[in-house]
C-alpha cells in the first residue's frame, strides 16, 4: 500500500478522526460533488478553537468544481455555508465561524484525498468519453482507489467500466464495431445482473436515452448505463451501415446478433426485473428475432 492509500486510511467517510486541531493549523474543507469532476474544496487557518468543539475558520481560498480540473463543468452545489464565501484576496480574508470539526480535514490529508478523487474522476470520465487509453489495469487501479475512497457506487462503475473494456480486446486503442461486439452478449448479460441492484439507475438512464429527462446526471452510475446503452447502440448501427442483410454479417450468427440486442434489453430491464417501455425482455427478443429473420436490422 503506497503513503497516498495509508494517509486516506486516516480518513473515514471525508472525517479526520482525533484530528490535531489547533489554532494556526491549516485545513482543507471538502466541496465534494455526487459527480467527482464537480468536486471542490477550501483552504483556510484556525483562527479559534471555540467551547463548543467547533471552530472559527479564515478562509484563503475557495476552490469550486469549474475552477480545478479538465472535466470540471459547473460548480458543485450544497448547502454549508463555506459554499457562500467569496474566493479571498490578499486583501479581504473571509472568516466562517462554528465550523464542525468532522467537517474539515488536516490540510496534507485533505489535499491527497482530493488528487486521488481527481485520478478516479479523470479515469471515470475518460472512459465515459473516447475510452482512449482506459485498460483493464488502468481500472484496477480506479477500483482500488474507489474503495479506498470508500465510494461504493463509483466501485460499481468501475466494474461496469472493466467489464465493456475488456470485452472489446482493444487494450485502451479503438477497434472496428465487427470486434467490438464479439463479447458484447456476454458483457451485456453481466452488467444487467450487476444493475438489477440498482433499478432506479436503470430507470434514470432509461428517462436520458428517452429524452424525457435532462442529458446528464450526476449520478455517475446512470451515466454508466447510458454510456454501455449508446455505445452498443452506435456500435449495431457501424455494423448495421456495412452489411445491409443482418443475416449475411461475416463472423456473425444471427442467434449471436439476437443474443446482443436480447444482452441490451437486459441491462434497460435490470436483469428483466423491470419493464422497459412497459415490457420484457422476452417481447423484444421475439420482435429482434423476427426482424432479423425478415433481413432487416432491429430498431431499438
Amino acid at each position: 500500500m503506497n503513503i497516498v492509500f495509508a494517509l486516506l486510511l486516516l480518513v473515514v467517510g471525508g472525517v479526520a478522526q482525533a484530528a490535531p486541531f489547533a489554532v494556526g493549523s491549516r485545513v482543507f474543507i471538502p466541496l465534494y460533488s455526487e459527480n467527482l469532476m464537480n468536486d471542490g474544496y477550501a483552504d483556510g487557518l484556525i483562527t479559534a478553537m471555540n467551547p463548543d468543539g467547533t471552530v472559527d475558520i479564515t478562509l484563503s481560498d475557495v476552490v469550486n468544481g469549474d475552477d480545478k480540473t479538465l472535466y470540471g463543468t459547473c460548480s458543485p452545489s450544497g448547502g454549508t455555508q463555506i459554499m457562500t464565501a467569496p474566493s479571498a484576496t490578499s486583501d479581504e480574508k473571509k472568516l466562517v465561524r462554528e465550523v464542525l470539526v468532522d467537517k474539515i480535514l488536516p490540510w496534507n490529508i485533505g489535499q491527497m484525498q482530493y488528487i486521488e478523487r481527481e485520478n478516479l474522476s479523470t479515469t471515470i470520465q475518460k472512459w465515459l468519453g473516447s475510452g482512449m487509453a482506459i485498460t483493464p489495469d488502468s481500472l484496477k487501479i480506479a477500483d482500488r482507489r474507489a474503495r479506498e475512497l470508500n465510494l461504493p457506487r463509483l466501485t460499481v462503475v468501475v466494474a461496469i467500466a472493466k467489464l465493456q473494456v475488456e470485452s472489446t480486446g482493444g487494450n485502451g486503442f479503438p477497434v472496428p464495431a465487427s470486434r467490438a461486439l464479439m463479447g458484447s452478449a456476454d458483457m451485456l448479460n453481466k452488467v444487467a445482473k450487476i444493475l438489477q441492484t440498482h433499478p432506479n439507475a436503470v430507470k434514470d438512464a432509461a428517462a436520458i436515452l428517452a429524452r424525457t429527462a435532462p442529458a446528464h446526471s450526476q449520478d455517475l452510475l446512470v451515466e454508466t448505463v447510458v454510456h454501455i446503452a449508446e455505445l452498443t447502440q452506435k456500435q449495431l448501427a457501424q455494423l448495421a451501415g456495412d452489411n445491409p442483410d443482418p443475416r449475411k454479417v461475416a463472423d456473425y450468427t444471427p442467434e449471436q446478433l439476437i443474443a446482443i440486442y436480447t444482452g441490451w434489453y437486459r441491462v434497460m430491464t435490470a436483469n428483466d426485473t423491470e419493464l422497459y417501455d412497459n415490457a420484457k425482455v422476452a417481447f423484444y427478443t421475439d420482435k429482434v428475432t423476427q426482424s432479423i429473420a425478415k433481413g432487416v436490422w432491429p430498431t431499438f
